[in-house]
């Protein structure tokens, strides 16, 4: 089942990067259920990431644990606006879990260009460890999000962020897309080229 929601995703996620969108509130509380379904696998890796981050020097450590902290409360408001909304869709629900999805992906790619500053090349290194899944795996729930934007929605998000995906997509190495797609189960790198063909 979890194979099959993948491709269906992908399948509309190659639709909207080709201008085929027509997505109804059906497929809205499908991609709102599915996010919900999928959280405990990055809830997961954020918790990995902050396991990691306890081993990184003081300074260095300080600031990934605050943005493990950040994208931490983000998820936890993901996992009750996602629920809300396939429990109940409406249109100010929709608007409030397109945000939270936002400043999700915002957090995770701006922790991830943080670690990168890190001068220290084993404080950097850890720290990437702990960032790099975790921006991959977040990266796949914007995925799922794009299926059932609007036009409008889609340019609005992508004129938003702060990091743009081609930036952070070279830092996401092969074993953290082997971590996100074993537990998704699917190729996340076709979501991040269609996202990103979106102008993300």
């Amino acid at each position: 089942m979890m194979a099959k929601r993948w491709v269906v995703a992908m399948v509309v996620a190659f639709g909207v990067a080709g201008g085929l969108v027509g997505c109804s509130q059906a497929d809205s509380v499908s991609v709102a259920s599915t996010i919900h379904g999928y959280l405990p696998v990055v809830v997961g890796l954020a918790n990995d990431a902050a396991s990691i981050a306890e081993g990184i020097d003081a300074e260095d450590g300080a600031k990934i644990r605050s943005v493990s902290a950040a994208v931490q409360s983000d998820l936890q408001e993901l996992g009750s606006v996602s629920g809300a909304y396939a429990a109940g869709p409406s249109s100010d629900g929709w608007a409030r879990l397109q945000a939270v999805v936002d400043q999700l992906v915002n957090d995770a790619d701006a922790g991830l260009m943080a670690a990168l500053e890190i001068k220290n090349p084993e404080s950097q290194a850890k720290a990437k460890m702990a960032l790099s899944a975790l921006d991959a795996a977040i990266h796949v729930v914007d995925g799922y999000m794009m299926v059932a934007r609007s036009p409008a929605e889609v340019q609005a998000s992508a004129a938003g962020r702060t990091v743009k995906l081609q930036s952070v997509v070279p830092n996401w190495g092969a074993a953290d897309w082997q971590r996100v797609e074993e537990r998704f189960g699917g190729r996340g790198a076709d979501i991040a080229m269609a996202e990103m063909r979106l102008g993300f």
